[in-house]
C-alpha cells in the first residue's frame, strides 16, 4: 500500500514540473512581447455610402425616409408614394373613396406610417404598414374649423399613445390624444401657440414648445423646464433612453449650449463652439448630437467632433446614417 502511495506522490510530481515547465515555456518563449505578429486590416465594404434605387422626382413634396431608411415617401400631383429603397419599387398609398391624405408621419421603429385622411371638417387617423400595404383607422380626430390641419404627429410605440398637434388658426394650436383602446382626449397646455413637441418613449409624457414665451414645458403634470441663467429655450429631440435635449436661444435666436437629462431628474449641459441655427441640430435616437453643415455638405457629431461627408442635400438621420438626395437618387451615408 505504501508503494502505491509512494508511487502516486512521484507521478503527482512529474505531473506539476511538465505543467510548470509548460506555462515557463509559454511565457517566456511562445506568448513573448518581443515576437513579432502581424495583422491585416480587414475593411467593411458595408461601411460605405451608397445609392440607393430610389429615384425621386424634382417635383415632389415632404420627402421623408423611414427610421431605418428601407423606404422613402413623397408627395407627388396630392398623392402620396412609398418607394422600396432597395428594390426601388414604387407605389401610391390609396386613401379611402378619394379622400385626401392630408399629413402622414413614419412611425420611429418600424416600417409603418400614420396617416391622416381629410374630408370637410372630419380628420381620420389610420396607420398604415407599408410591408403588407394594410391600412387600420385609429380615431377621428376633432376639428374647430373646416380650416384646422393637422401638423405633426408623434407616436410611443412602447405606451402605445399618439399626440397629434393640430392648427386651427394663425397661433392656435390643440393637442389630442389618442391611445391604443381608441380613446381620445384633448390636453391642456400653457399654451395655445405650440411648437415642437416630442414624445417621452417610455412614459406617457409630451414635451412641447411654447413660442409665445420661448419655453420647453413637459405634461403629467404641467411644469416649465427651467436652467440656471437661461431666458429663451426650444426644445430639440427625446432620445430612446427618455434624455431631453433642450437648447439655450440667444438674443440672435441661435442655441449657444445645449442641457439633456430625464424629467424630474439632474440636467447638464454642452456649450457649443459657436451658435448654430436650432434647424440645423439634430439628435440621433441612441442620443448622439449633431451639427448640420448644409454648406460643406457634413455634419459633425459635438461631443467628438467626428466629421461625415455626405452627398447632396441633406433630408434626415435614420438608424445607421444620413439620408441626402443627390440627382434625384437616395443616398444613405454611415455615421462616422
Amino acid at each position: 500500500m505504501k508503494k502505491v502511495f509512494k508511487k502516486m506522490i512521484i507521478c503527482s510530481m512529474i505531473s506539476l514540473i511538465i505543467q510548470i515547465g509548460g506555462l515557463f515555456y509559454l511565457n517566456n518563449y511562445l506568448l513573448t512581447s518581443n515576437a513579432t505578429v502581424k495583422f491585416q486590416k480587414v475593411e467593411d465594404s458595408s461601411n460605405k455610402t451608397s445609392v440607393s434605387k430610389a429615384n425621386v422626382s424634382s417635383n415632389a413634396t415632404n420627402v421623408n425616409v423611414s427610421y431605418d431608411a428601407s423606404y422613402i415617401s413623397y408627395y407627388l400631383n396630392n398623392e402620396l408614394y412609398v418607394v422600396n429603397t432597395i428594390t426601388g419599387k414604387s407605389f401610391n398609398v390609396n386613401s379611402s373613396n378619394g379622400v385626401k391624405i392630408s399629413f402622414y408621419k413614419w412611425l420611429p421603429d418600424r416600417n409603418r406610417m400614420l396617416i391622416v385622411e381629410t374630408q370637410s371638417r372630419n380628420l381620420s387617423l389610420s396607420y398604415y404598414d407599408v410591408t403588407q400595404s394594410q391600412k387600420s383607422k385609429v380615431s377621428d380626430i376633432l376639428m374647430i374649423s373646416s380650416a384646422s390641419i393637422v401638423k405633426d404627429i408623434e407616436a410611443s410605440p412602447l405606451t402605445n399613445v399618439i399626440y397629434i398637434k393640430v392648427k386651427n388658426g394663425y397661433k392656435d394650436y390643440s393637442i389630442y390624444w389618442v391611445n391604443i383602446m381608441k380613446t381620445r382626449k384633448k390636453i391642456v397646455t400653457n399654451s395655445k401657440y405650440i411648437g415642437n413637441i416630442q414624445v417621452v418613449p417610455h412614459e406617457d409624457k409630451m414635451v412641447y414648445e411654447d413660442l409665445a414665451n420661448n419655453k420647453v414645458y413637459a405634461t403629467g403634470p404641467n411644469h416649465a423646464l427651467n436652467f440656471s441663467g437661461s431666458t429663451k429655450s426650444c426644445l430639440l429631440a427625446i432620445d430612446n433612453n427618455d434624455q431631453v435635449y433642450v437648447g439655450n436661444v440667444d438674443s440672435n435666436n441661435n442655441v449657444d449650449k445645449i442641457y439633456y437629462g430625464k424629467l424630474g431628474g439632474s440636467w447638464k449641459s454642452t456649450p457649443l463652439s459657436m451658435p448654430v441655427s436650432k434647424n440645423h441640430l439634430f439628435v440621433t435616437a441612441s442620443g448622439k448630437v449633431y451639427i448640420n453643415d448644409k454648406t460643406k455638405c457634413t455634419v459633425t457629431e459635438i461631443q467628438t467632433s467626428k466629421e461625415t461627408t455626405y452627398k447632396g442635400t441633406f433630408l434626415q438621420s435614420y438608424s445607421d446614417g444620413i439620408a441626402s438626395l443627390s440627382d434625384g437618387n437616395l443616398v444613405k451615408t454611415p455615421l462616422n
